[in-house]
């Protein structure tokens, strides 16, 4: 069986569904990880907001590439396939006119532009070529916890374009879904409630596994954690509350 995670943005996947890929490749799983918004910026002009991300990255030259090699580092230490699309982050795409659609938080956590380039059915179709050859694939997606465009444009990819070809799972985007009630409610809005939930429970090695990858994305861990010192406490502590008092787990819902 081969599983295949399409993650937004290099990090997603490992940092929503790591200890599941570990298990995975333990039992001999073939699986791959397709990072999808990888794509090097324009060269010229880039929007403030980007270069203010850039900043919180440490304003590397080639930032892009940074995120690559971070991602590549960490899915050779949990043991998973990679592969990176061109496609650009929702803070690099502009639409016709010169317009940054993504300029402030506010809109990168919003609805997506009716003028933005990248579509569900777009990415879908490039999704789609990649698995043309493949058989018995099983997809799994973001929930779009927390938003962001990005994981909303994924999420309709999979759930209205390649759910009829491939069995599809849905992930709880982390750290999104540190909050509490956030699942739940991303679930009521889409009709979720109604899907098959699983709790996959982890062993420590699991976790510990992958703590290890987590801490190659050098330049997100200040983003995300406040800093590279906080961050296994945080994905050990999220892990046990998946299963209050039974141990540690993951969680996914399947579509259909």
């Amino acid at each position: 069986m081969t599983h295949v995670y399409l993650s937004p943005h290099a990090d997603d996947a490992l940092l929503s569904c790591g200890g599941v890929i570990h298990r995975q490749i333990m039992a001999g799983d073939a699986v791959r990880v397709i990072t999808l918004f990888a794509g090097d910026p324009p060269d010229g002009h880039l929007s403030p907001f980007a270069l203010e991300q850039h900043g919180s990255w440490g304003n590397p030259p080639r930032p892009m590439a940074l995120r690559r090699a971070e991602d590549v580092a960490a899915s050779t230490r949990i043991g998973a396939e990679l592969r990176h699309l061109d496609l650009l982050d929702a803070v690099y795409r502009a639409v016709p006119g010169g317009r940054w659609p993504y300029a402030d938080l506010t809109a990168l956590f919003g609805s997506a532009d009716p003028e933005d380039p990248m579509t569900p059915t777009s990415l879908a179709g490039q999704i789609s070529g990649l698995l043309a050859a493949e058989s018995e694939v099983t997809l799994y997606a973001p929930l779009a916890v927390g938003h962001h465009v990005d994981h909303q444009i994924v999420h309709l990819a999979a759930r209205d374009h390649l759910a009829a070809q491939h069995r599809l799972a849905f992930y709880e985007d982390y750290p999104y879904a540190e909050t509490g009630g956030a699942t739940e409610s991303v679930l009521q809005a889409t009709g979720g409630e109604n899907w098959a939930v699983q709790v996959i429970f982890l062993d420590p090695e699991d976790v510990v596994a992958k703590v290890g990858a987590l801490g190659y994305y050098r330049t997100q861990l200040p983003v995300l954690f406040g800093g590279a010192e906080a961050m296994p406490s945080r994905i050990w502590a999220f892990a046990a509350s998946r299963c209050p008092g039974v141990g540690l787990a993951e969680r996914i819902w399947w579509y259909g």
